[in-house]
């Protein structure tokens, strides 16, 4: 019922938001104008216009059309700044008063002096400049291969790396990838990437992309996002463009999918697909894990560090379906709409051998091997949708509302065996699991902000509520043996596991200028979690094909979690300096109800004060420095808080503890940076700390002999049976720095990259608490051209070196060091027409578990010939993993054990394959290269060749 609700409320204020439009179609005044190269008088296509307020906070934004025009939304302020900013021309800032005019006519903006003077380069294009916070690039000064797709572009700008599918930008994670401002298929950064083509970019920006609370306000609250957003060009804005491709190899194996964007003016459609068996895939590990099942042993509650050294992304042999489509519309002048859906289908084939070394004490470990094999299919549909609505200059309304349905079956064949430390076997299992998983998740999430005519008195409100459905069927097989007693057992059991939740969270914020340059806020905020669970599992009675109940393994229970806050803050924002200072009070409530076996109630109340501190700080010389202290509570999972034990390896049991609570962190962050125009250099360099307590570790027990587990079930000796428990002391930081230059001679670009990191985390093993505490020293070093679009390479290396230490067991030897390298290198003799390309990456371990170190070559190589009119067609020869070497290894480092992984991974194939790129575009626009550098594209060559970066 609550779910028809949903939808139903949903389906009306979609239909209802046009009809909105409509009523207020005649909206505020409009500022208009058109804005035009000062030396060639021809339109700037792409200029960005900005209004911002007296304390320069952005109001709003556009981008200038195919005739340099523009027209935006007056915001009926008494004094307001209108900016227009354009890479290296300069900037132009009018101020408005109350009554001025609102047609300004021609703007005529000229290229900035100050890029033409002092450092100049033959023949390169303006790499970028900083507009405020943000670092704007220029597309056409990265030279990328024929045909090259947006994440071969991306993957050149300066601090922004690409490795294993996961983008940082300036040493942080990359969480939201835009395309002209707008979001592209939800907030999935891989798909963006694998389906724009590089020369659709005229220019890219890398931000910290504030909340929408804080975007509607015009305040900086401290929340940000690090988002690249990539700026089409002007003449891709009102055309179709995309690709086909198809290829087969060896062995059966196959590839085909492609793209089509259809772009017209702020209506745009965008449609996805691929379907292979070669591991490719163009979203996000969410899909595969959303309502998934874990299995196997080498699972545990709680959470867990590590890393995985792999050359290849994707572990087990993957076949992939899949299929997505974006659509995103300007609906008036008053409504933004952007809208996704995506489906995926994948098989997986998965082999995974295990070596795990246990402490136990002073003087004893163990050792737990296991080898699994499982086969995964998963199903899933998502959509989501975001919409703006800009009511009045008063009131404004943000909307997301999203669902996530999944389908996911497993089959797992598993043998574990646990020897002491001497290696002499205790006991091992062989076990067949089924698992049958089906769930959604239907959230939305409003956020409403109004003005008072006071400027700087605001009162917003973020509301999000969230549904979610897990049902899940197991079947379990399994034989152990008792090497010890030298005995014998089977078990045939299977399981229902039903959980639901519901939970919303509301806040509301009012802030109240004190002086021209600073705010006092008020806030409160409501958040209730609501879960159940409900759990049976039988085992088999008898011969005759019987099953009971077994009440050690069966459980049902309601969870419920509620939070309130309340808080008072102070923000200050001057030129170049911003401090936001917040404090709030929070009285939360754990309510556990059992209802089966055993009926009981668990309550527990907690208080915090939670301060936060952000301080944004830039100087005239372009160096900025960012700091933020964050405190923050979190709460226990439903899987971590239900007492039921989880047999499906016998040798490695879990079970919830009703009686958790929440965890209190202390973060901190800090960053400096500088990008010298003039030099071509780049330095940033950030420390991130996390310090928990009330952390939510483990409590391990590893039995010494044949134990029953309350009573009913039994744990063979040298089987180990964890619950989540809450300690103190867990702390994680981590130091890195990026250093950039280039090599002018060789049109080359150089990246330095050392980093340290420390992790702590306790544990209690058999009584006895253990801290594992780990050091890793890496130094990294990239060499990336930018001859060419017809030569190409990037050389990087990094080592690390770990120090893992034991506090129970301190001679207990586990460093280990890795070294990971690749070079790409393409070439191309007749301008695009024939090509060869090489990718070699190379791996090294040294110092994991007995037969895991390995040194691995992975060469991949193809050679093609482009043909058709503007090389549109495209047939390839390509061969993956040349010396059938591919391999994938990691390390895990929980709080009393170092787990080594070996993973299956796709091998050695052929494949030809045939790829046709398909575009149109309107006759007036020209190509950005074909204009010269000219409006419409980045300015090109400098007079005399210089550049600002």
């Amino acid at each position: 019922m609550r779910i028809f609700t949903f939808l139903t409320l949903l389906a009306l204020s979609m239909a209802f938001t046009p009809l909105l439009a409509q009523q207020n179609r005649q909206g505020p005044p409009m500022i208009s104008g058109t804005v035009v190269d000062k030396k060639t008088q021809e339109p700037m296509i792409g200029a960005n216009i900005l209004l911002r307020n007296q304390q320069d906070s952005l109001i709003s934004n556009t981008t200038t059309g195919a005739n340099g025009s523009f027209s935006i939304a007056y915001p009926r302020l008494p004094v307001f700044k209108l900016e227009i900013t354009y890479v290296g021309f300069e900037k132009v800032i009018k101020e408005f008063r109350r009554g001025m005019p609102l047609e300004l006519g021609e703007i005529s903006i000229g290229e900035d002096s100050q890029l033409l003077g002092e450092v100049t380069i033959e023949g390169e294009n303006v790499v970028g400049e900083m507009r405020g916070d943000t670092a704007v690039f220029n597309a056409n000064a990265f030279k990328t291969r024929e045909n090259a797709m947006a994440e071969d572009l991306i993957g050149k700008l300066p601090g922004v790396t690409i490795e294993n599918g996961k983008v940082q930008a300036q040493g942080e994670d990359v969480q939201k990838i835009l395309v002209d401002g707008r979001e592209f298929f939800g907030s999935d950064p891989s798909i963006a990437l694998k389906n724009l083509p590089a020369d659709a970019i005229e220019s890219v920006e890398v931000l910290d992309q504030k909340s929408d609370q804080s975007r509607l306000t015009g305040l900086d609250d401290g929340n940000y996002a690090k988002t690249i957003n990539i700026i089409t060009k002007g003449n891709m804005r009102n055309s179709y463009f995309g690709r086909v491709y198809g290829g087969y190899g060896a062995d059966d194996r196959y590839s085909v999918g492609g793209n089509i964007n259809f772009f017209n003016g702020a209506r745009r459609i965008s449609i996805i697909g691929m379907a292979n068996n070669v591991n490719q895939q163009n979203f996000s590990s969410d899909d595969m894990l959303g309502v998934s099942g874990g299995v196997g042993g080498g699972r545990r509650r709680g959470s867990q560090g590590g890393g995985n050294f792999g050359v290849s992304q994707n572990n087990g042999i993957v076949t992939t379906n899949s299929l997505g489509l974006n659509y995103s519309d300007k609906w008036g002048e008053k409504i933004n709409f952007t809208g996704s859906y995506f489906f995926n289908a994948t098989e997986n084939a998965i082999l995974d051998n295990t070596n795990r070394q246990t402490v136990i004490s002073e003087d004893n470990s163990q050792v737990y091997q296991e080898s699994q094999i499982s086969n995964i299919n998963n199903n899933n549909h998502r959509a989501n949708a975001r919409i703006e609505y800009d009511i009045n200059d008063k009131n404004a309304l943000i909307i997301r509302p999203s669902i996530n349905f999944q389908d996911n079956r497993s089959f797992t064949n598993l043998e574990g065996l646990n020897l002491d430390q001497n290696l002499d076997s205790l006991s091992d299992t062989r076990n067949q699991t089924g698992i049958e998983t089906s769930g959604y998740t239907i959230s939305n999430n409003l956020t409403y902000r109004y003005k008072f005519d006071k400027r700087g008195r605001t009162i917003s409100t973020d509301l999000s509520t969230s549904w979610n459905e897990r049902d899940q069927l197991t079947d379990l097989i399994s034989a152990n043996k008792d090497y010890v007693r030298n005995s014998f057992d089977t078990l045939v059991q299977q399981s229902s596991a039903l959980s639901d939740g519901f939970n919303y969270n509301a806040n509301i914020t009012y802030t109240e200028p004190i002086s021209e340059k600073s705010v006092a806020t008020a806030s409160y905020q409501i958040g209730n979690n609501k879960s159940a669970a409900d759990q049976k599992t039988f085992q088999l009675a008898n011969e005759q094909g019987i099953m009971v109940l077994d009440t050690a393994l069966s459980n049902e229970f309601d969870n419920k979690f509620l939070t309130q806050k309340t808080g008072l803050g102070y923000r200050y924002n001057n030129e170049g300096l911003n401090i936001n200072m917040n404090v709030d009070y929070q009285y939360a409530q754990l309510n556990n109800v059992s209802v089966f076996p055993t009926e009981g109630v668990f309550n527990k109340d907690f208080k915090n004060i939670l301060p936060t501190v952000t301080m944004n700080y830039k100087n005239e010389g372009g160096t900025r420095f960012r700091f933020r202290y964050r405190t923050r509570t979190n709460e226990p999972s439903v899987n971590q808080l239900q007492n039921v034990i989880d047999n499906t390896n016998p040798l490695n049991l879990s079970v919830g503890n009703p009686s958790l609570g929440q965890s209190y962190n202390n973060s901190i962050f800090a960053n400096i940076s500088k990008f010298d125009m003039e030099t071509n250099k780049t330095f940033f360099m950030f420390l991130l700390g996390s310090f928990t307590n009330n952390y939510i570790g483990t409590n391990t027990f590893v039995a010494p002999q044949d134990t029953l587990i309350n009573n009913e079930v039994l744990l063979s000796r040298g089987g180990q049976i964890t619950t989540p428990v809450n300690l103190n002391g867990q702390m994680s930081t981590r130091l890195f720095v990026n250093y950039g230059t280039s090599i002018p001679k060789w049109k080359t670009k150089v990246n330095l990259n050392p980093g340290v990191s420390y992790s702590r985390t306790p544990g209690i093993i058999n009584g006895q608490t253990n801290i594992n505490e780990s050091i890793d020293i890496s130094q990294g070093i990239t060499f990336a051209s930018n001859i060419s679009k017809d030569v190409d390479f990037n050389l990087t290396t990094r080592g690390s070196y770990s120090i893992v230490n034991s506090s129970l067991q301190t001679a207990l030897e586990n460093n280990y060091y890795t070294q990971t390298s690749n070079l790409k290198f393409y070439y191309s003799p007749n301008d695009g027409k024939t090509f060869i390309s090489n990718n070699v990456s190379h791996v090294l371990y040294s110092g994991l578990a007995e037969g895991f170190d390995q040194s691995i070559w992975l060469w991949n190589i193809e050679a093609g010939y482009r043909f058709l009119k503007n090389n549109k067609g495209e047939l390839k020869v390509y061969v993956f993993d040349l010396l059938k070497q591919n391999n994938s290894v990691s390390r895990t480092i929980s709080d009393v054990s170092v787990s080594d992984v070996y993973s299956n991974v796709m091998t050695r194939y052929a494949m030809v394959s045939f790829t046709y790129i398909i575009g149109k575009f309107k006759k007036s626009d020209l190509p950005a290269d074909d204009r010269g550098g000219r409006p419409g594209g980045y300015p090109g060559r400098r007079p005399g060749g210089a550049r600002s970066w």
